[in-house]
């Protein structure tokens, strides 16, 4: 069966590819033995034309997922304004506007077969080459009146990171001649060696060059890094718990490494020995599911149970109710209820020196909480859709946010500036954590399937992994920052060697989608928590 034009052809075709179009026009409409010619009926008609429509519509909506429209509202609205369409709808947000933008683009590709990536940069590039009107190279700076709290808990940031990064420097510093020093060492024997070969005089061979120096600096820290890889290429699955009677949203080691956390959809947090496994002590007090869990820098585990820390701040947990929850380390009772969001809460973190916590919201903002005052310093704008994620640098000068706007957003702690906005992921972002050695790089992970890794000295992103075939949901550093870890809703967890970016080891268990992981201290025990309501503990190696 062929179709031609509005008519339906039934029998041989033989002989008529050869004729003319005046002959094969005439063929058509006349009838032959063995050829019978029906045309098509308007239901027919109608059904090819839907099902057209509907194929079109298709393609336009998986191209739009994937193009890398502007998320500067201002850059969005240019676009909209180049393509003669409204600037800005009744209701409509920026981030609607940017989807927009987006199903616009999409539509002339695929309709017209224009590259909608070379669209974008050539409105870009003529936009940032166009004279400017008088006035439009102002910026407006406005300020807002902060609290008396907030000035005192900058100055405390700032003495608290300037000694910090400077000792982290001094290393970094020391390291780097070290591996100059080392490099020159090796080339000058290098060349001597090549130049007795050529001379054919045999060249006397030390016994201390021919091993590994053990007091050397930089073959220190490559042994410790072969052995690492070693163990983590070796790593295995060590215990699995069933955590609670719903999805386990979140997890996470103590300092120590002695006890773990977990946070369930059933508004409750369990805390667990991560030696045993446990179940020690459960939380309760959350009114809905919980979105997260995290154990305060100074946490004990040999304190829980004792009078002596029974104020102290041990855990915290976010929930859907718009709270978070300060746990005391002592009693694992609930301390102080944390209350300012508008919307759900997200992923937490406290920030290093253990008196700020941060928290992230379906509302668009992030929030710093002073945990002495129990009150909220600083309650930040920036992102055009919910925050999902917020990391701190282990200076502590900095923060980084993410969320749905498929942007990662960096924040200077100690003047409340965004310094940095890090553009790449096509899709919302959900996961972000800092190199905890070297204060400068950054990975963030996203419902793109990626993991990309950032310089924040070169601005841009310096690699991008096509980490996994579904979301990545978390993404974790190794304590020596040569490893990364990711999640993903495919149901595993990666280990990454962050020297050449290839995948070590893949730990696959679950059976349902990953939410979390983390990483103990030494970077010897990974935990991570699943869908399937179960946490799982593994470990590399000899330590099994």
């Amino acid at each position: 069966r062929v179709e031609m034009a509005d008519r339906i052809k039934f029998g041989t075709l033989e002989g008529l590819a050869d004729k003319k179009d005046g002959e094969t026009k005439a063929a058509v409409g006349s009838t032959k033995a063995g050829t019978t010619i029906v045309p098509m009926s308007q239901e027919m008609s109608a059904a090819k034309d839907k099902h057209d429509e509907m194929l079109r519509k298709f393609h336009i909506e998986m191209r739009a997922r994937t193009i890398a429209a502007p998320t500067h509202d201002q850059d969005v609205k240019h676009q909209l304004r180049n393509f003669q369409e409204p600037v800005c709808l009744f209701g409509e947000g920026p981030a609607e506007r940017r989807d927009r933008l987006k199903t616009i683009l999409a539509r002339l590709e695929v309709e017209q077969g224009i590259s909608a990536n070379e669209v974008v940069a050539a409105t870009v590039k003529q936009h940032l080459a166009a004279p400017r009107e008088d006035g439009d190279d102002k910026k407006e700076v406005f300020y807002t009146e902060g609290s008396e709290d907030l000035k005192q808990a900058r100055l405390f940031l700032l003495q608290y990171s300037l000694p910090r990064s400077r000792d982290r420097l001094v290393l970094t510093k020391r390291k780097q001649e070290a591996l100059d020093e080392y490099i020159k060492q090796k080339e000058a024997k290098l060349k001597e060696a090549q130049t007795a070969r050529k001379e054919g005089t045999a060249m006397e061979e030390d016994e201390e060059d021919t091993r590994m120096d053990e007091d050397n600096e930089v073959e220190q820290e490559h042994n410790m890094f072969v052995d690492k890889a070693g163990r983590y290429r070796n790593m295995d699955l060590v215990s699995s718990q069933v955590g609670d009677v719903r999805p386990i949203s979140g997890c996470a080691f103590s300092p120590d490494g002695k006890t773990l956390a977990t946070s369930s959809w059933s508004g409750m947090a369990k805390v667990w020995d991560a030696g045993t496994c446990d179940h020690k002590h459960t939380l309760i007090g959350h009114a809905e599911r919980l979105t997260d869990v995290k154990f305060h820098p100074a946490f004990q585990s040999d304190a829980v149970g004792s009078e002596t820390a029974g104020g102290v701040v041990g855990l915290a947990t976010a929930s859907a109710d718009m709270r978070v929850k300060l746990w005391s380390n002592g009693s694992m009772q609930c301390l102080h209820t944390l209350e300012g969001h508008t919307q759900r809460l997200a992923r937490i973190a406290f920030h290093p020196s253990g008196r700020f916590l941060g928290t992230t919201s379906f509302d668009r903002t992030w929030r710093l909480w002073d945990l002495e005052t129990q009150k909220d310093i600083l309650v930040q704008e920036g992102h055009a859709r919910a925050l999902y994620c917020v990391a701190f640098q282990n200076d502590g000068a900095l923060a980084a946010t993410c969320g749905l706007d498929s942007l990662c957003r960096l924040w200077d702690l100690r003047t409340g500036r965004s310094i940095m906005a890090l553009q790449g992921h096509v899709k919302q972002v959900l996961a972000v954590d800092f190199d905890p050695t070297s204060g400068v790089k950054l990975a963030t992970g996203s419902d793109d399937n990626t993991v990309r890794l950032w310089d924040l000295r070169k601005r841009k992103a310096y690699y991008t992994i096509p980490a996994h075939p579904r979301l990545v949901s978390s993404v974790k550093f190794s304590d020596c920052g040569d490893f990364l870890f990711s999640s993903s809703y495919d149901k595993s967890c990666k280990v990454w060697n962050l020297r050449n970016h290839t995948p070590v080891r893949t730990l696959a268990g679950h059976d349902e989608k990953v939410m979390a992981v983390d990483v103990d201290s030494s970077g010897s025990r990974i935990l991570t928590c699943s869908y399937d309501r179960t946490f799982k503990l593994w470990a590399p190696g000899q330590l099994r």
